[in-house]
């Protein structure tokens, strides 16, 4: 790690700087690091530095904050893609969470879970994402230790803590999914992450950061949601919940209580300014809903919360948020995560841009200044850490710098639309997390890439190969998830 003392010039290129107020352009420009924070941004600089970075032809930017992460290999996921099950609709997770109630197996069994972890932190790392909110739920502590010391050893800005369910999905021998709420064992989950603040809070130099994470809207109780937020609030943490990603959510309590979640959630009192929502998709007013007897985004822009979207995932399944601008216009904090496979940024933003724009048939809809700063400023606004998300000086030194010189950039009147609707994550060429330097040449320079895909590729071989094993009736997995090519047969 960078001495305190270290001092790095990024000099050159176009550099998204923070003007006090918003991003601004700035060309030909300087960034000074100094230890783990900016100590400059301007047009020059003439002081004496340790190290200088030429980024001439090269784009710098805020590191960017991935709000929602399921930071894994996505074994089942990787599946998915324009296929699944007819039975769960819209809904990808099911096909894979679930714990088989006969045997006690999960789809996971036998995953090389270090490795997993790893390429999910290197895939991080690697396109330019800087601090990540994750939802993992651990079995055992020796799993929240792994979490834990895998994420140091990568260096990144994590916040998190074990998840707590207040639920178990099941997969029953006739092949359905049922749903046990379990509010105890959530409220032994929250014990398991105040425990956590107790113990790991500002681990890594302060790389890590507790958070209160209740897994999922449906699979909890009123108490159990409380309890958690009462928990944020003492710790003056962020709370935060996957809510309104499945369409039955909204339905189901509409006929149990005749009020929608949102309501229901407002009634509870866990809305506030440390409330991040996960995708928040099923409103009333969604086409897929159609039942717009509730103004659902007003109550969320009256209470200030934030709403993490990650539109890939969902596009892939038939669905958009509806939309973009119309949450941030009632006062809502966008920001944005990276739910799906292959954990970056940059699809996300281009894809909340377009999808805003189809949604509200509107070309001038969700434009590149709006997206980008849902990628850093609002991030960094729901995290309560105005010192990220930004260059300016008094900033954590975090600091991606991307390789725009190509045929796919091209040259463009205005670099930041060229950037969100052309640049690509591979373009990512060197990473910064407080001062020190984790990607370098397009590299990840604190594990071997090339031995974690093999080690993932070999467990994912098995995991798949088991299938049978998982699922009643012996199904395989092409079973499910067919391939789109036939087999090459020789004649």
């Amino acid at each position: 790690m960078n001495k305190p003392e270290f001092t790095t010039v990024i000099r050159g290129g176009t550099i998204f700087a923070f003007n006090g107020h918003e991003h601004a352009l700035l060309k030909n420009g300087v960034v000074v690091v100094q230890g783990d924070r900016i100590q400059h941004v301007g047009k020059s600089w003439n002081g004496t530095c340790d190290r200088e970075i030429d980024a001439r032809s090269k784009t710098v930017i805020p590191g960017q904050i991935s709000t929602h992460a399921h930071i894994g290999a996505y074994e089942g996921p990787r599946c998915l893609i324009d296929g699944g099950l007819k039975k769960f609709i819209r809904t990808g997770f099911l096909h894979f969470m679930p714990q088989r109630r006969a045997t006690g197996k999960s789809f996971y069994s036998g995953s090389d879970h270090s490795s997993a972890l790893r390429q999910g932190f290197a895939s991080l790392l690697r396109h330019g994402i800087t601090t990540v909110i994750d939802y993992y739920e651990p079995s055992n502590h020796d799993e929240t230790d792994l979490m834990v010391e895998i994420a140091t050893e990568m260096g990144i800005r994590l916040y998190w803590a074990p998840a707590i369910s207040g639920g178990q999905y099941w997969l029953e021998d006739d092949g359905k999914v049922t749903l046990t709420l379990d509010e105890a064992r959530g409220m032994a989950g929250l014990e398991r992450t105040a425990r956590f603040f107790d113990i790991h809070e500002g681990a890594n130099g302060g790389l890590i950061k507790g958070i209160v994470t209740v897994d999922e809207y449906y699979a909890s109780t009123p108490g159990l949601r409380k309890a958690a937020k009462k928990l944020a609030d003492e710790k003056h943490a962020v709370f935060t919940m996957h809510f309104l990603e499945q369409h039955r959510e909204y339905f189901e309590d509409m006929v149990r209580t005749g009020k929608s979640p949102v309501q229901l959630l407002a009634e509870e009192g866990v809305l506030s300014a440390n409330t991040l929502l996960a995708h928040c998709i099923y409103i009333g007013s969604n086409s897929l809903i159609n039942y717009p007897l509730v103004d659902d985004i007003g109550i969320l822009g009256a209470h200030g919360v934030s709403v993490s979207h990650s539109p890939s995932g969902y596009a892939r399944r038939g669905a958009i948020m509806e939309s973009f601008d119309r949450y941030r216009a009632a006062g809502i904090n966008m920001t944005l995560g990276t739910d799906m496979w292959p954990l970056e940024m940059f699809t996300e933003m281009r894809m909340a841009s377009i999808g805003c724009k189809v949604a509200e048939k509107n070309y001038l809809a969700a434009p590149a200044e709006t997206v980008f700063a849902a990628s850093n400023l609002a991030g960094a606004k729901a995290l309560g850490r105005p010192d990220l998300g930004r260059l300016s000086a008094g900033a954590k030194a975090d600091v991606v710098i991307v390789d725009t010189d190509n045929l796919a950039i091209g040259h463009n009147p205005d670099p930041l639309r060229a950037f969100i609707h052309f640049a690509t994550a591979d373009m990512v060429d060197t990473v910064i997390i407080d001062g020190r330097v984790l990607v370098e040449g397009k590299q990840v320079l604190v594990c071997d890439e090339k031995q974690i895909r093999a080690e993932v590729a070999a467990s994912s071989e098995r995991i798949w190969a088991s299938y049978g094993d998982y699922h009643p009736h012996a199904a395989r997995l092409t079973d499910h998830f067919p391939a789109s090519l036939p087999a090459w047969e020789e004649t």
